[in-house]
């Protein structure tokens, strides 16, 4: 049985740079200079006029949606098949999620969301799953019909275009993830916020960092004059470390050449493959338009050609020692906390709230998105980790097809 190398692999630069922070004591934001720097270098990498770095992927959609002034009685239009995160931060912002089906790529459905926009409707969340790139142009253009904020929740798609644009940069605000699982990790946990909007910006400084007037504390001078009442706003403490930046700077250094050039490299491997397997219906969305970014590779099974529940396959694929990974959460609303609406506190805030008048909106017993649902029986994903090489692809690739031959024997 051929072993799979582990996902993550760290830079071996970083073992160095860690041990000289720990040396210098200075491994908090505002005492080092790693996380600034860190800042600046994936800004430019991704083609954004600014970048906030924080402590999580889940922190980051969080301030992106309280930067955006989003907040009690509003409603944020949320894609049901993605990680609670996205809603969450919705509800953390005292906001409400409403639920939007996505398409058979995974992505959001442009035409499922003009039925959902209500007055009290501020902003949608995209979310590139898989790193499969959203239609971004229609969601663009109901964005500004109604106007809408739009967030990009990028956190899958590191590297991902849209029409040769990076994500995160479409909307008005987009948001990455580096926990250990995602194309690289800034030491288990790490988060981005990018956006082109100077005033944005700052409002994401701040909420990362207790409300602080960060220009203000930018400016060495007026910190030394005045450091009482300087916090303007609500906020939490969501900085990244320096150890962490450090880490994330490395990673980043080696990412185009190496980690995702890999991963495109790999997955036109599968494409050359699974689009001859009949027993598969669909494999990632991509195209010139929609560059994918390759996280994970979604395959979905046409149950037509193989009637079983895709979890039989992927038990089969395991018992060979096969890597390889369930649907991810195709309905979200269907969670105890959306079915009973536990809030905040006794009061259950904000599902309950007095400034949020609109039961119907949050009798989420009572939605369902058809198209997450359906792919919920068909879909698994494999994986094309950088640290593979090109036979750990091809034993992927005869593993799911010998999978499928025996379960379809068997039945």
């Amino acid at each position: 049985m051929q072993k799979f190398p582990m996902w993550p692999q760290f830079s071996e630069k970083s073992i160095n740079d860690i041990q000289e922070i720990l040396v210098s004591g200075l491994v908090n934001y505002w005492t080092g200079s790693k996380g600034m720097e860190f800042e600046k270098k994936f800004a430019c990498w991704n083609d954004s006029k600014y970048a906030i770095s924080c402590s999580s992927g889940t922190s980051a959609v969080h301030i992106a949606v309280s930067a955006l002034d989003i907040g009690p009685g509003d409603e944020v239009i949320v894609p049901s098949y993605t990680f609670i995160a996205t809603s969450f931060a919705v509800l953390q912002a005292g906001a409400i999620p409403v639920f939007c089906d996505t398409t058979r790529d995974h992505t959001l459905d442009p035409t499922k969301i003009e039925a959902l926009i209500t007055p009290r409707t501020k902003a949608i969340i995209v979310v590139h799953l898989y790193g499969v790139v959203c239609d971004m142009t229609n969601i663009m253009n109901i964005a500004k019909k109604y106007n809408l904020r739009v967030i990009e929740d990028s956190a899958q798609c590191l590297g991902g275009r849209f029409n040769g644009q990076k994500v995160g940069n479409i909307g008005d605000i987009g948001t990455f993830s580096f926990c250990q699982s995602k194309h690289f990790t800034t030491g288990g946990e790490g988060g981005m916020v990018v956006t082109n909007s100077e005033s944005i910006a700052w409002e994401c400084r701040a909420f990362r960092d207790h409300g602080f007037d960060v220009k203000r504390k930018l400016d060495l001078l007026t910190l030394e004059e005045q450091t009482f009442h300087v916090h303007n706003r609500i906020g939490f403490n969501y900085r990244m470390t320096e150890i962490q930046s450090a880490i994330g700077l490395n990673e980043l250094s080696r990412f185009d050449e190496w980690n995702l050039k890999k991963r495109k490299y790999f997955a036109k491997i599968y494409d050359d493959h699974f689009n001859e397997v009949d027993e598969i219906d669909c494999i990632p969305y991509n195209s010139s338009s929609r560059e994918n970014a390759y996280w994970l590779y979604p395959l979905v099974l046409d149950k037509s050609k193989f009637p079983m529940h895709a979890s039989v396959l992927l038990e089969e694929l395991r018992h060979n020692g096969i890597p390889a990974f369930k649907i991810q959460w195709p309905e979200a609303y269907g969670e105890k906390v959306f079915r009973e609406l536990n809030g905040f506190g006794r009061a259950n805030f904000p599902f309950k709230s007095k400034e949020y008048t609109d039961p119907k909106s949050v009798k989420y017993n009572d939605v369902v998105c058809q198209t997450a649902r359906d792919l919920l029986p068909v879909t698994f994903s494999l994986y094309l980790h950088p640290t593979w090489d090109e036979s750990h692809i091809h034993t992927c690739i005869q593993g799911v097809k010998d999978a499928i031959a025996y379960c379809k024997k068997i039945k």
